[in-house]
């Protein structure tokens, strides 16, 4: 067993605050401008979100909560997370830049 100094330990625990600022910042709308009109019809916001930046929707889930959860993507690597009430009012929940589409993973022992 061991035990921590108490300034490693003030270390460790400010270091994870600073993490879970910068991780609450990305999830709740600390993105790019487009992050700034956060809820309206779901229809307006992806019309709006492809005309300012050319983003369409690319993925699309149903939550346990009945909310619908859109992933848009553009071009030039921006993206937008929406949220969908069952009501029609969509949020954006985060958005970003430099987004990657990785390649699906076979499972071992799938041909082609």
């Amino acid at each position: 067993m061991f035990a921590l100094s108490t300034g490693t330990a003030k270390a460790m625990l400010g270091g994870m605050i600073v993490g879970l600022a910068l991780l609450a910042s990305v999830a709740f709308g600390g993105g790019p401008a487009h992050a700034q009109s956060n809820c309206e019809t779901r229809a307006s916001l992806i019309a709006k979100l492809d005309r300012g930046f050319g983003e369409q929707p690319v993925a699309i889930g149903l939550a346990s909560t009945g909310n619908l959860l859109e992933v848009l993507i553009s071009a030039n690597g921006s993206w937008t997370i929406l949220i969908t009430s069952p009501n029609g009012l969509a949020c954006i929940a985060a958005t970003g830049e430099h987004w990657q589409t990785l390649q699906k993973i076979k499972p071992a022992g799938e041909t082609s």
